[in-house]
């Protein structure tokens, strides 16, 4: 905007001057039309700031690799005569590390905002107002609008390095079955509530009082899938995919078990996986963690050589 007002001021200048040497019509109206051209630059923008209709639309979460966007949709007839320009905070959750990228919508429609999807985690897009000015830049109003939407970019599953062994995962524990028709049940007394044909008639006439089968099923309860944080994201992407197969894998044959993930130098964080509900809020869980600190120290001094692996190195050339 301070461009155009400097070109204004030139501009204006040099058509007064003008119209001191040269007093004829053509003149007088150049020296008119630049005095009032403000005026209803200043009328259409603020016409535009009051009327313009703008609507954020996100996929909500795509698979890593994959193009998405974000929909910016502007509406209203003052668009025409309009132009909006809008910062985008987005933020890497993971890392927490954030960056700016600036747009300009010159009419209406839906402006696509590219998404980064080249690895898995959660990403926050906060576009908190719209400058919108008028076609030749003179004046501004700011819209605020303060949508703040997340992303989400998952894994694709993939195998790992052998499968697991479903001889190791197999049920060592009980618990009430959902299924009524389960052939595994316990014996207990009646209570209030019951299904009459869950009695169990032999069992009561013997006992002389009320008994009830309550289904059982076997599950396995001790199946473990541990998940390494690390700040080498393309690394981090191979392990997300291989705890997103093997979780399926074991989902398929009627196994629960835990995802453990272990963070450096911290305590672990563990969900437990019964379906495949569990599963997607476990995944979301993991994907809005923050790689701590420790993780990142890590990785930088594995990329620097300590004294002792220079003193070698030198002892080597030397021989």
């Amino acid at each position: 905007m301070l461009k155009t007002w400097i070109l204004y001021s030139v501009s204006l200048i040099g058509t007064f001057i003008f119209f001191l040497f040269y007093k004829m019509w053509v003149s007088w109206y150049c020296l008119v039309f630049l005095l009032v051209l403000p005026i209803p630059a200043f009328i259409l923008s603020l016409i535009a700031s009051k009327t313009l209709k703008f609507s954020v639309t996100t996929p909500g979460g795509t698979i890593i690799g994959n193009p998405a966007n974000i929909l910016f949709t502007v509406q209203g007839f003052a668009s025409f005569f309009s132009l909006c320009r809008l910062n985008t905070t987005i933020t890497d959750r993971m890392v927490g590390t954030s960056r700016t990228v600036k747009l300009e919508i010159s009419d209406s429609g839906t402006t696509k905002i590219p998404l980064n999807t080249d690895h898995c985690g959660a990403y926050s897009y906060k576009i908190s107002k719209v400058r919108i000015y008028d076609l030749l830049g003179f004046f501004h109003f700011d819209r605020k609008l303060n949508k703040d939407v997340e992303f989400l970019v998952k894994p694709v599953p993939q195998m790992p390095g052998y499968m697991p062994d479903m001889f190791g995962f197999k049920a060592k524990n009980l618990r009430k079955s959902k299924k009524p028709n389960s052939e595994i049940y316990d014996i207990r007394e009646y209570q209030p509530g019951d299904p009459v044909k869950t009695i169990h008639w032999k069992m009561t006439a013997k006992k002389d009082k009320v008994l009830v089968k309550e289904p059982l099923e076997e599950y396995g309860g001790y199946s473990r899938v541990i998940l390494e944080l690390t700040d080498d994201r393309d690394e981090l992407d191979l392990h997300l995919g291989q705890i997103l197969f093997t979780s399926k894998f074991f989902l398929d044959h009627e196994t629960s078990h835990i995802i453990r993930v272990i963070p450096p130098d911290s305590r672990e964080i563990a969900y437990s996986v019964e379906s495949s509900t569990d599963l997607e809020k476990a995944l979301a869980s993991i994907l809005r963690m923050r790689i701590p600190e420790e993780a990142r120290k890590k990785e930088a001094a594995k990329a620097v050589p300590s004294p002792s692996d220079e003193e070698s190195e030198e002892a080597s050339d030397e021989n």
